[in-house]
This record gives structure tokens, sequence and C-alpha cells, in this order.
């Protein structure tokens, strides 16, 4: 946050209390009680730092109160005062924090797969549209989390945890997990959140500054229920309006699986099987249930419109034989990258089905035999020669095995395969790599315009940016290299990084006035 000039009071209180209180937190100075850990433990330690800086932010925001700014009310105090000051704080801030954060998915480990996020798009998508959002903007991201879990961030993006896709016992639950994401998404609730995080803030710092005066002025009993009263109150907003945002997404969710010929009997026993959860130790408790309140009357919603629905073929609903087919080899896609290789091996040995040929030979691609490997996926190849991903997966095997002409082959044979609505920027991504393992000067400039289309198909993702920045460097395209590269620094928030390379760009003598202008708007970015 830039402070205005005439501030020095603000600064004082940032310098003095702020900063050093959210040190302390994020280097576990400051020790925070197992029970209260327990109790928010659904946010993941990824999470915490990002969460911090915007509750920083948000905190440093109402310093601008007439009643806050003057810091006489903080002399008055002794240094344990103020040290009360900083725990205080420390707990509230926290308990809001860890309770209503804004999840920081670039921080978290996923997994990009054509493959697996078609699938949850071929759901999503036809929904999304239903409920009025631009279904050609519809995101969906996996994170490799075991836990049963999703949610939304932005405005267009949803996020899955793997255990949300392994633990589903039937593909009408993943379709109601998303139909219900998505009405959080056309209900316009992810920033509405950013208003009830600024109200539960407000209301925990005054009663935070209220217990510290009566603390300070002997009336230590009555300092200890302002804090549970101020943070109780803000926890019954925050929970109350979590509440009403899960009903009204939960209404979507009816409405578009209808639409769309999905039961909602699935969703019922979802959410009767997570009520059951309430009897349990918090440490057992799902991600979903503790993210998503009140399982047990969601349930009922569900439940009683699959009973008293007027269309009996919807409830009686069974899923395609492709549907299961594609839910199947997801599965087993999403087993073979999560699970260990040995487990996946053992569990497949007496099994020669598709799927579980397909999780063998994922196993043994990261055990290092890709000979293993590739024989499985030529099996698979031969019995499906139209399936785009096996294609893909072995154009993987064979730049693994140092054979990037054949990988070359391979992943044509995939992109040929592909229907026109997938996106190829992954499967592009590793075209071109295999073009950048080949090394010579016609493959590099074979793999740039590969890599730009990557780009041009995945621009949020710094990794493709990085492939084509050294592309273009290898290749003397020094000015392109620093631009996209910077690009990338900034996507990652290093903002010196970009600056660095974006000067350089800009200063570079051959550089072209598009360049120059794409540097100074990196630079401007920085500087912002």
């Amino acid at each position: 946050m830039t402070m205005k000039d005439g501030s020095s009071d603000r600064d004082d209180i940032r310098s003095a209390i702020i900063s050093p209180l959210f040190e302390a937190i994020l280097m576990n100075e400051i020790p925070i009680s197992p029970c209260l850990y327990n109790i928010y433990r659904f946010s993941e330690k990824h999470q915490v730092k990002i969460d911090m800086r915007m509750i920083k932010t948000s905190l440093l925001a109402h310093f601008k109160q007439p009643v806050l700014l003057n810091l006489d009310w903080v002399r008055h105090f002794n240094a344990k005062a103020v040290l009360g000051l900083k725990a205080v704080l420390a707990m509230l801030i926290l308990n809001i924090a860890l309770n209503m954060a804004v999840i920081a998915p670039a921080q978290a480990n996923m997994i990009r797969d054509t493959e697996i996020e078609d699938f949850l798009l071929s759901l999503a998508k036809p929904m999304a549209a239903t409920a009025g959002l631009d279904a050609s903007e519809l995101q969906i991201r996996v994170i490799i989390e075991p836990s049963f879990n999703a949610f939304v961030t932005g405005e267009n993006t949803i996020f899955v945890h793997s255990g949300m896709i392994l633990e589903a016992n039937n593909v009408f639950v993943v379709a109601g997990v998303l139909a219900h994401e998505i009405g959080h998404l056309a209900s316009g609730h992810v920033p509405s959140r950013g208003e009830v995080i600024d109200q539960a803030i407000l209301t925990t710092m005054v009663g935070a500054v209220a217990a510290i005066a009566l603390s300070a002025s002997g009336h230590g009993d009555a300092a200890v229920g302002t804090v549970i009263g101020s943070n109780d109150r803000a926890r019954r907003h925050v929970l109350k309006q979590s509440r009403q945002d899960e009903s009204e997404a939960d209404q979507w969710a009816i409405k578009l699986m209808d639409d769309h010929g999905y039961p909602t009997l699935p969703m019922a026993n979802l959410m009767a099987r997570l009520a059951k959860q309430r009897l349990l130790p918090v440490s057992r408790q799902s991600d979903y249930y503790q993210t998503h309140p009140g399982a047990g009357e969601r349930s009922s919603v569900f439940l009683d419109h699959a009973k008293n629905t007027a269309n009996a073929s919807a409830v009686n609903a069974q899923p395609s034989a492709h549907m299961i087919m594609r839910f199947n080899q997801v599965k087993a896609k999403m087993h073979g990258w999560t699970d260990q290789p040995s487990q996946s091996l053992l569990q497949t040995s007496a099994t020669s089905d598709a799927d579980s040929r397909y999780l063998r030979a994922i196993a043994l691609y990261r055990l290092s035999d890709l000979e293993g490997a590739l024989d499985l996926i030529d099996q698979l190849i031969s019995d499906d020669p139209e399936n785009p991903f096996y294609h893909e997966f072995k154009g993987e095997i064979l730049t693994s095995s140092g054979r990037p002409n054949d990988a070359i082959l391979a992943f044509q044979d995939g992109l040929n395969r592909l229907d026109a609505h997938i996106n190829k920027g992954q499967m592009l991504l590793s075209l071109g790599r295999a073009f950048m393992h080949i090394g010579d000067a016609d493959s590099l400039n074979m793999a740039i315009p590969i890599l730009e289309e990557a780009n041009r198909l995945e621009p949020d993702w710094a990794f493709v940016k990085h492939q084509l920045g050294i592309t273009y460097g290898r290749t003397g395209r020094v000015t392109d290299a620093d631009i996209v590269l910077a690009e990338r620094a900034l996507m990652l928030g290093n903002d010196d990084l970009a600056k660095q390379l974006a000067f350089r760009a800009k200063s570079n003598p051959d550089a072209t006035n598009i360049q120059k202008q794409l540097a100074l708007d990196i630079i401007a970015q920085t500087d912002q």
C-alpha cells in the first residue's frame, strides 16, 4: 500500500505494530493455539503468506478511521499492553484470514492436463452458458490435494481438488459440485466476499482496541469478554453470509442439473455423508464440509427436490456409456499421477482393462521404466488409435527417452485427433519442447511459432513464457526473450526482475517501436 504524504502516524502504526505483527505471524513467533489451528485447518499452508498480505492491506486501510489515526491512544499504554494488542490482533486477524481468505491457487501444487480439464469443462460449460456466463471464458484447474473440495476465485475459474474427482462415486456428483460452483460465479459471490472480510476485520479491530483500553484500566475480565464478543460477532457475520451464499449456489445447482438432465439425488447423498461429519473431531472433517457450511440442511434441499420433481426420468437418469468411459479414464489418470507408483502397480497387477493399463503406464513412467510405459501405451493406441491423449502421453515418454524426433510425430498425431473445441495449448507446448530438445537452429526456429501459439492459448501460464523466452534467446532474439521473460516475472510477482528485463529490452538499439512500447507497458505495471 502506498502511503500518502503527511501520513506519519499511520507509518508509525505500521512500523510499530502492524508490520512486526505480521512478520511474527509469518515467522511463527506468535504461537497460535492448536485448537485454533485445528478449527481452521482447511486453510492450506501455501495460502497463508498471500492471505496475510491481503489482510494486512485491508487492515491498514481501516487505519484511515479518525479514532485510529491519533497515536495518543497507543502512547498511553506500556510495552506490556502494546504486546497484548499485538497478540489480540494476531489471534483475531488470523481467525478471519483462515476463515475467509482468498485462496492463492498460483502457489498450489496444480496438475495441468488437457484430458482432465476438458472432461470437467464438458460438464461445466453447458451449465455455465445456461447460467448466463460466458462459457468460452470458463476455466477449470485441478489442485493435487486428496481432500474432497472445490471453490471459485475471480470471475471465471473453478478450482477442484484431485480428491473430489477420485472420491466421487458417480459422475453426477462431479456435475453437481461444478453446478454449485457455477452458481457462486453466476451470483457474484466472489467479489461480495471481500466486503464481508472488510466488515469482519473492522468489527474485530474495534473490539481489539476496546479490549486493550479496558485491560489497561484494570478491567481484565471485561477485556476478555470484549475480545470474545467482537470476534464472535465477526464470525457470525461471516458464517451467516457464507450460509446464504451456499444456499443460493445450491438453488442454482438444482436448476442447472434439472436443465441438463442430471439427477440431484447423488448430491443429496453427498450432503448427507458430509452432514455426519459434524460428529467427528474437526481434524477429521473434510475440507468440503468445513468450507461449505450447512450440509444437513443442504442435503434436505436436494433430497426434497429429488422426491418432489415431476420429471421421473431426471430422477432415475443414468450417465451415458461415453460419459462413464471418460470419467473412469480420467479417474485412472488421476490415480496414476497422485498415488504412489508402486501402489498403482500392485492394485492393477491382476487387471488388463484399458483404464488399468493406462494407470500402469503412468506409474511405470514415474518409476523411469520408460520401455514398459511405452509398451503399454502402444497397446492402448492399437486398441483405440483415435484417442488423442494416448498419443500425447506417448510423446511425453519418447521425449523423456531422448527420442524427440519420434516424440514430435506422436504429438502431431495427438493434435490431429484433438477435437476443434479443445484448447491445444498444452499439447503445443509439449510439441514445441520436443523441437527444443533437438536443439539445432532449424528445430529451434520450428519451435518458436508453436510456442507462440501455445502462449496465446495459455496466456496465464508462466511456464509457457519461460520456454518461449529460452527459445527466443537461443535463436538470438534477445529483445523478444527479455520481454516475454519480463512478462513471466511480472506474473510471478517478481517486479524487480520484470523491470530489469524490460529496461534492457527498451534500451536495446535493435528494439522496434512495438518492442519498446511493450517494455514500457511492463515498467508501468511494476510502478503501480
